[in-house]
């Protein structure tokens, strides 16, 4: 019905009434106006909190976001010749750096011929470390749960640095979390961050966003 799609579109700022009650577009980094009958702000936390910080920074309700701490992740992928596992399923590495690991290839990255994917832990360590570095101690913690790797089926490899860019699952912190609603009108958030029934996964970016959508679709009814 009219819609128009903006991609690849860096955004800067809200564009908001003058008593920043209510929001009717954003700007990008170019300074380019985007109109909108609703804004939905799906992003990381750290990036809502980067833009928001510059309009609300001072309000009662944002100050509550502001105590929501952040927590860093650090993940690790291997391109291989074959699979080295005989399922594409996640699996845990105690007393290992291997938070959780998976085979891909099957599912996916069915373009692999061989995919493993790592979540690393502690990340704090291994936000330091070059992804060579990092690589040596994979390995060695990858024999200690019976996976051996050899050099020469290794095609590719890197490790993914998520410095402060997921909400802390600490106790305590729960509370921080927003809903998909603000206290400025046609402004919604979406992020797993947000108050949903999941933490910090896909599944609750994904539950986010529809319950965000549910709102706007709520509001042109009424």
């Amino acid at each position: 019905m009219g819609e128009k799609f903006f991609l690849n579109q860096p955004i800067d700022s809200l564009l908001l009434s003058e008593d920043h009650n209510k929001v009717h577009g954003v700007l990008n980094v170019v300074g380019e106006r985007i109109e909108a009958d609703h804004v939905v702000w799906a992003t990381s936390v750290v990036a809502m909190k980067n833009v928001f910080r510059n309009h609300f920074a001072e309000t009662t309700w944002f100050k509550k976001i502001e105590k929501l701490k952040m927590m860093h992740a650090c993940t690790f992928q291997i391109e291989l010749t074959e699979p080295v596992l005989s399922k594409d399923i996640t699996t845990f590495g105690p007393n290992s750096c291997l938070g959780s690991f998976s085979e891909q290839s099957r599912s996916t990255f069915q373009g692999s011929k061989g995919r493993l994917s790592i979540i690393l832990t502690p990340p704090e360590k291994f936000l330091e470390l070059s992804k060579e570095e990092t690589l040596e101690i994979v390995l060695e913690d990858l024999k200690r749960v019976k996976i051996h790797i050899g050099r020469e089926q290794i095609i590719d490899y890197q490790k993914i640095d998520h410095p402060n860019d997921f909400y802390s699952l600490a106790p305590g912190n729960n509370q921080y979390r927003p809903k998909q609603t603000t206290p400025i009108k046609n402004l919604y958030l979406a992020g797993d961050y947000t108050l949903q029934p999941y933490f910090a996964t896909m599944e609750g970016a994904a539950t986010s966003g529809m319950k965000a959508a549910k709102l706007v679709e709520d509001g042109n009814r009424s």
